[in-house]
């Protein structure tokens, strides 16, 4: 339980009351005493500054943990029930924003007439339906923050050592309190959602025009800035989602791009996400005002692709340009994709060689029958001897360095070199880059060996 400590304080050093039945200590109010309760990752607070910046003033550090913490977990419970579209950095803002809102009024003593929805909340409804959120996701937000925060208060307020239903004298008039906010957010919540859906075919529409004209790289107003929910000013990563059969066109709702689309949002704190169907692929951009550097994208590379998409990711750049540079990128990764399948993102940097070669189809394969003549078969001696000469130029020549990647001995790395040089019938010195060349875009197209002969036997 905790008490006054000013007046225990007092108490104590004046000596001027003998007993506790002689003093009324007052006890904090029970949105005050919320505290996490450790067992879940509490992040950086994501409600809105103004609302976050009361919390901490009327409320102190723990509540606003607790907040953190319960809006964690809440999403967590949404996205098990909703899926991926509770991945939206808006969703967890929203909660958090609605949490603490809440404690502050519950905290000034409000009537029901008074109680209010934050503009925040509000506006990241209007957000949610843009992004194609479904309003069944806010009404069943609302409910489970209407369980939590009355666990919460019913706990804060029967400590360990009460007598039996012992409670703050005001909490049942925070539990009608409770329930009242909940119907009116409820309320509020899924007409903001309605209002920004039943404008969603202009919007629409709009929107499109704005994403076409940005990939052309022409020129986007500021005030389209809004339309698109990210600052254009800053640093982009784009990417592509397809489908490797070329089947139905992706939609930029579908699960698996949400959930991959979700995964690099984690990965890039700070960012915001552009996405939108188009044709036969889906378009994801994310934005933020500090650099996207090459360690981030190598973690991007690094991500598991769901089955049946292929996602092929540009290099970072900046500003409105920047996007339409990014674009084109990506479009060039996702040639060399259609060509091969993998679980991992194609990235630009990694296939840009590669999609030069394939611009000439017809010179990339005679490169390839010609350098890797003698070892250009499927089986799996055919497959080692080749990577292991490629890892060998990487290295820049090293057997050491070849051995330790591959966990072999140096003198077996030593013997495949010399049998891939056997079998093509020249010394891999004589044409370095040109092997190199043919063993890289093999090892990312292997398509290119189909119909060639030359098996290990």
């Amino acid at each position: 339980m905790l008490w006054a400590d000013a007046v225990a304080r007092q108490v104590r050093s004046t000596g001027a009351v003998t007993t506790a039945q002689q003093v009324t200590l007052v006890r904090a109010p029970w949105m005050c005493r919320l505290r996490p309760r450790g067992d879940h990752p509490v992040r950086r607070p994501s409600a809105a500054p103004a609302v976050l910046a009361r919390a901490y003033a009327d409320l102190g550090a723990g509540p606003v943990q607790w907040a953190v913490e319960t809006a964690g977990v809440l999403l967590a419970e949404l996205r098990r029930s909703a899926g991926d579209h509770c991945g939206r950095p808006a969703c967890t803002r929203s909660i958090e924003t609605e949490l603490l809102a809440l404690l502050l009024q519950l905290r000034e003593g409000r009537t029901v007439s008074d109680l209010q929805v934050p503009q925040a909340s509000l506006d990241d409804a209007r957000r949610l339906a843009r992004e194609g959120v479904p309003a069944v996701v806010l009404t069943e937000a609302v409910w489970r923050l209407h369980v939590h925060v009355q666990e919460a208060m019913l706990a804060a307020t029967t400590s360990p050592g009460d007598d039996a239903g012992s409670t703050d004298g005001r909490v049942w008039d925070d539990l009608l309190l409770l329930t009242r906010y909940s119907e009116l957010a409820a309320t509020a919540l899924v007409s903001a959602h309605e209002d920004e859906r039943s404008r969603s075919d202009e919007w629409s529409v709009r929107r499109r025009e704005t994403i076409e004209r940005l990939v052309a790289g022409e020129p986007v107003a500021t005030a389209d800035e809004d339309l698109l929910g990210v600052r254009l000013g800053g640093h982009h990563l784009v990417a592509i989602a397809t489908d490797p059969a070329g089947g139905a066109a992706l939609d930029a709702d579908d699960p698996r791009v949400a959930r991959f689309a979700a995964a690099v949002t984690d990965l890039l704190p700070g960012c915001s996400l552009l996405s939108a169907s188009r044709g036969s692929e889906t378009f994801l951009c994310w934005s933020r005002p500090r650099p996207i550097v090459a360690a981030d994208v190598t973690e991007v590379g690094r991500l598991a692709v769901p089955r049946g998409v292929t996602i092929a990711v540009g290099d970072p750049h900046l500003g409105p340009a920047g996007v339409a540079r990014g674009y084109v990128e990506a479009r060039r990764a996702a040639t060399v994709a259609a060509m091969s399948e993998r679980d991992r993102p194609w990235l630009h940097g990694d296939v840009l060689l590669t999609a030069a070669l394939l611009a000439d189809p017809v010179a990339a394969r005679q490169l390839v029958s010609r350098e890797l003549v003698g070892v250009v078969g499927r089986d799996q001696r055919s497959v080692d001897l080749r990577r292991t000469v490629l890892l060998f130029l990487r290295s820049g020549g090293s057997r050491q360095a070849v051995a330790q990647e591959l966990g072999l001995a140096p003198t077996t790395v030593a013997y495949r070199i010399e049998r891939f040089e056997r079998l093509r019938g020249r010394r891999v010195p004589d044409s370095r880059l040109e092997t190199w060349a043919a063993l890289t875009v093999v090892d990312l197209v292997p398509s290119l060996l189909d119909g060639l002969s030359g098996s290990e036997e």
